[in-house]
């Protein structure tokens, strides 16, 4: 059987077939990636193997979900909580930033996230976030590998802000 090519068809679809794709990966590369949510570390919010797009463009803000990489090629997902320049403490189970008390209205479940008390200079040489860094904790905060463990996150490490939760759908939400 022969096989018979329109090469004016071809050439009239080429362009347009050339430009959806660099657009696609441009959109792909450079705006939104997927990232699959690996642990429980941000229940109640993500759970284990939930899939999430991230954006990769805007002001990472207080509370944002944001993506990073550590020097050692792991990915994580956090929430931010102190940005640079912010004096972060929780007593009595309850934030403060700037001595201010700021209520966590995503702390859904209180066993989930009860956090211990403590301020910046317990686990750093400064009792504020640097410039160009983050606080970061996770949600589940009994067992997230966070800020306290890690180290603040600086801002070249961020790859991007959690934006919605696309899979399985019935855990579709725009974070």
């Amino acid at each position: 059987m022969k096989v018979h090519v329109d090469k004016q068809k071809l050439k009239k679809w080429s362009g347009p077939f050339v430009l959806a794709l660099v657009i696609a990966l441009f959109i792909r590369f450079f705006l939104v990636t997927p990232l699959e949510v690996n642990g429980n570390s941000m229940l109640p919010a993500l759970h284990d193997h939930d899939e999430v797009l991230v954006r990769h463009y805007g002001t990472i803000k207080r509370f944002d979900i944001v993506t990073f990489k550590l020097a050692n090629g792991e990915t994580y997902i956090k929430r931010v909580i102190g940005l640079p320049g912010d004096e972060i403490k929780y007593e009595n189970n309850q934030l403060y930033v700037n001595q201010k008390k700021v209520p966590e209205k995503f702390l859904t479940d209180p066993n989930l996230g009860e956090t211990s008390d403590f301020t910046l200079d317990d686990f750093f040489t400064t009792t504020k976030v640097p410039a160009r860094k983050y606080f970061v904790l996770g949600d589940n905060r009994r067992i997230s590998q966070d800020s306290r463990t890690l180290g603040m996150v600086d801002e070249t490490c961020i790859s991007g802000r959690a934006w919605i939760i696309y899979w399985p759908i019935w855990h579709f939400k725009v974070l």
